[in-house]
């Protein structure tokens, strides 16, 4: 080094510094409780995903993971308030397609910028949308309800968790491949949408299916359509979108978790690390995930963020020219 120039030994001097910082941060953290934020209301299915992830989080760290619940604006409430958080690692959003890939599209302003303002941690899982109607509503397919909606103009109603959310996006979507109008009524969370179901304000609904599950085993909910490769096997009576004529119904819901710009690299793997390790367990994967309706993604923070590009460039061709939200 002492044949190095004075300034190119302070350069080195302080890369070598903010290695062993970083690496010290990493072996450290978490020293303090750590906060995820959830975009939904308590009690929904990604909620009790999420606190599941911290039950395990706390056990494996020795610090309290909690959960802090920000409903509303299709999840931009809560990406403002983590976009705007210290890059230290003890403040994660739970972010979804939404959040970073389609909001741009669909509002004409946004507090946060969805590609700069995070630092992708860990893809965890995607989800399957199911299309649920009440078992009072005169249909058994989608056939059925194509027919339905043309004979009864304006009289459907479909569920969404606000504008431009992934269930309003599956609900235009699919009344434009089947020629049919449905009026969106936006609820703040999946819970909402089933009690709104349940007192007839709404007769349709695109959901994954852990919440509505126990509604259409007491009989009083169905099942129309699945949006996955086959069938799933816990409700293997219930045909595909593709297998009822309708094979270009494609929904993209996916569920990770992003940290503010800036969180050292060291903090981020450790973090995605540890997600890792319990979302990839056999029990966790069969109970919390797959019994759930929702099927594992898991990827690392560099795969996640490569993920990201192609998700951000797919909506950026689907929703050109679109604004649902003012």
């Amino acid at each position: 080094m002492k044949y190095l120039s004075p300034v190119l030994r302070a350069v080195l001097i302080v890369m070598v510094f903010a290695m062993a910082s970083g690496a010290a941060t990493a072996q450290d953290f978490p020293r303090k409780p750590v906060r995820i934020v959830v975009p939904y209301p308590a009690g929904g299915l990604t909620d009790v995903l999420v606190r599941n992830i911290a039950d395990g989080l706390t056990k494996a760290w020795g610090q309290p993971v909690l959960v802090d619940n920000k409903p509303g604006a299709n999840t931009i409430i809560a990406a403002d308030f983590v976009a705007k958080s210290p890059a230290d690692g003890y403040t994660l959003l739970l972010a979804t397609d939404a959040t970073v890939s389609m909001n741009q599209h669909l509002f004409s302003k946004l507090p946060y910028d969805p590609v700069k303002d995070f630092e992708p941690v860990i893809g965890m899982v995607k989800t399957m949308a199911f299309l649920i109607t009440p078992s009072s509503l005169p249909v058994n397919n989608l056939p059925d309800l194509v027919r339905y909606a043309k004979a009864n103009p304006g009289k459907l109603n479909y569920g969404t968790f606000g504008p431009g959310s992934q269930a309003h996006i599956d609900g235009e979507t699919f009344s434009k491949i089947a020629g049919v109008s449905m009026t969106p009524i936006p609820y703040k969370g999946v819970a909402d949408v089933l009690s709104g179901m349940m007192g007839g304000q709404i007769q349709v609904m695109f959901s994954s299916i852990g919440s509505a599950l126990p509604g259409i085993k007491a009989g009083r909910l169905k099942a129309l359509a699945v949006d996955a490769p086959q069938r799933w096997s816990p409700l293997a009576d219930v045909p595909t979108f593709a297998q009822q004529d309708f094979p270009t119904f494609r929904s993209r819901g996916w569920f990770g978790f992003v940290a503010p710009a800036g969180t050292p690299k060291a903090v981020v793997d450790k973090i995605a690390q540890s997600v890792s390790a319990i979302i990839s367990a056999r029990d966790f994967e069969a109970a919390q995930i797959r019994e759930m309706g929702l099927e594992p993604q898991v990827m690392q923070p560099a795969q996640f963020a490569q993920f990201l590009v192609t998700d951000r460039e797919f909506y950026s061709r689907e929703l050109k020219g679109v604004k649902l939200v003012d």
